[in-house]
């Protein structure tokens, strides 16, 4: 690329202008900010958003129709290590005091592989549910990790130039419901990675 500029990267004091590539279980993560689908979601009025002082969200419902769910998209960054599961995000908060009570949230998610697959056979669930906790107050935040299986679909793996999709959905916890909302805020991707620095 002419006139590209690279910028050097640092590592307790060493000092290189190409991508570094670690070894062994040498592992690093690199924090992805998934894209929401915002058209669809204000278009088709799905879940309805709020605002507590700086704070954005979502109110999450327990799922019973197509306007109470969300759709997040991410691609693969180049750097990921392609041989280790991902995780997925949530972050958000329950509207009100919640002590030891109960929320779930559920991930279907799918890859798409350029060149493979436009629109996948199946998608994959990932549960996970959640308890606030004794003297769990209003605005509670909570930081909730979907593993999402790498090579689940074997031998098309995640891999760099893949899409991961995902549909964010509330349904009902095993007992001990929440009364109140869980509003989400914000979704991220955690990718391992085994190199620093872009490829040149």
């Amino acid at each position: 690329m002419a006139n590209a500029v690279i910028n050097p990267i640092r590592v307790r004091g060493l000092e290189s202008t190409d991508q570094i590539t670690m070894s062994g279980d040498g592992k690093a993560y690199i924090i992805e900010i998934a894209d929401l689908d915002y058209a669809t979601t204000i278009g088709q009025g799905k879940p309805t958003q709020v605002t507590r002082g700086v704070f954005r969200g979502w109110i999450m419902p327990i799922w019973a129709a197509d306007n109470e769910e969300l759709f997040y998209c991410c691609p693969v960054p180049p750097q990921y290590s392609g041989d280790a599961d991902i995780i997925c995000v949530v972050c958000g908060y329950i509207s009100l005091a919640e002590d030891t009570k109960k929320f779930q949230l559920r991930i279907a998610w799918e890859h798409v592989t350029a060149g493979v697959d436009v629109f996948p056979a199946t998608s994959n669930d990932v549960d996970v549910e959640t308890d606030t906790g004794a003297a769990a107050p209003q605005f509670m935040s909570y930081r909730i990790e979907f593993t999402i299986d790498y090579d689940i679909d074997t031998p098309d793996n995640i891999a760099y130039g893949d899409g991961i999709q995902v549909r964010l959905r509330r349904i009902a916890a095993t007992g001990n419901e929440i009364a109140g909302d869980f509003v989400v805020q914000a979704v991220l991707f955690k990718f391992p990675t085994d190199k620093l620095g872009e490829a040149v």
